[in-house]
């Protein structure tokens, strides 16, 4: 069992292996001791004096150290960990992010273990959250499954803190769409994807009307922009791939995006032709450019191209 680790990446995923690693610690090391720091709390002098050998209280030692991001660039660190053995203390770092030609990777790279942890998307997205659904007892129908995974923003963090909540409202059976829209807070992300469905099929007075909600309950302008531009280039592949006949499992398999969503979007995109498509994503761009030049804001780029994609009818 090496007692060397550095866990980083995503942190739900992370979070697990690091409880996970840490419960074995302490269950097969005799009698340890459990020291935790943050990184900025951590001196270099203190880590070597922890590694020193046993204490008065305990045969072994467990340091775990979060936030390990704030060890990288003093070379004390990789230093003291190349020279120690770890015979009887185990060293746990955890971080958001190690560059692996930093030296701290590279010292538990050669003595121990390193392991990163990805950000799942799409269906592997889709498979973290209805595990992590599962795993908490949270009951949801169909519809409120799907809306669901839309709204979480692909954040396993936040799909755990929501499962618990919804687990606690599963006992009379699923929870509905309409129980879920009540219970899981959304910060207004939740008519981010009505608003993508009123544009998508030219319901523009409604899409402004939610536009204008989005924005007054403080959803980020550049968070709507970007995930607009994603939503256009979704339209655009799935467009070019229909026209040629792929069925939409086939669509599914070579795009990563859920069978249900691939359906929705082919009816979406018979509202345009793949020459409107293209300008709507040259729109973005052209918007995009004057924000980053300073002629424009991004909410009024946002109105600008509900206004100027269609005239306002519905």
């Amino acid at each position: 069992m090496a007692k060397l680790v550095l866990y980083h990446g995503e942190p739900y995923q992370r979070g697990k292996k690091v409880k996970k690693a840490l419960n074995a610690w302490q269950e097969n090391m005799p009698n340890p001791e459990l020291y935790k720091f943050e990184g900025k709390q951590l001196e270099p002098a203190e880590l070597e004096q922890l590694l020193g050998g046993a204490s008065l209280f305990s045969e072994t030692k467990i340091i775990h150290v979060s936030q390990a991001d704030e060890l990288v660039g003093n070379d004390s660190f990789p230093n003291i960990i190349k020279k120690h053995s770890f015979d009887t203390e185990g060293l746990l770092l955890e971080a958001d992010s190690v560059r692996k030609n930093a030296k701290l990777y590279k010292a538990v790279d050669e003595k121990g273990k390193t392991e990163k942890f990805s950000a799942p998307s799409g269906r592997q997205f889709k498979g973290h959250a209805t595990k992590i659904l599962n795993e908490r007892g949270a009951q949801l129908d169909g519809e409120a499954r799907k809306w669901f995974v839309e709204v979480m923003e692909e954040d396993l963090l936040r799909v755990d803190s929501e499962a618990r909540k919804l687990a606690l409202y599963s006992d009379a059976g699923p929870v509905t769409l309409k129980e879920a829209r009540e219970i899981v807070y959304a910060g207004g992300k939740d008519k981010m994807f009505d608003f993508f469905d009123a544009l998508f099929n030219k319901k523009n007075r409604e899409a402004i009307g939610l536009l204008e909600d989005m924005l007054k309950q403080g959803v980020e302008e550049g968070k709507i922009f970007y995930t607009l531009a994603k939503e256009v280039r979704k339209l655009i592949k799935i467009q070019d791939l229909a026209s040629r006949g792929v069925s939409n499992d086939d669509i599914t398999a070579k795009t990563g995006i859920y069978g249900w969503l691939v359906k929705k979007k082919r009816g979406q995109i018979k509202n345009f032709t793949a020459e409107e498509l293209e300008e709507f994503l040259h729109l973005l761009q052209r918007e995009d450019q004057k924000v980053k030049q300073g002629q424009t804001d991004l909410d009024d780029a946002l109105f600008r191209i509900v206004y100027r994609t269609y005239a306002v009818e519905n």
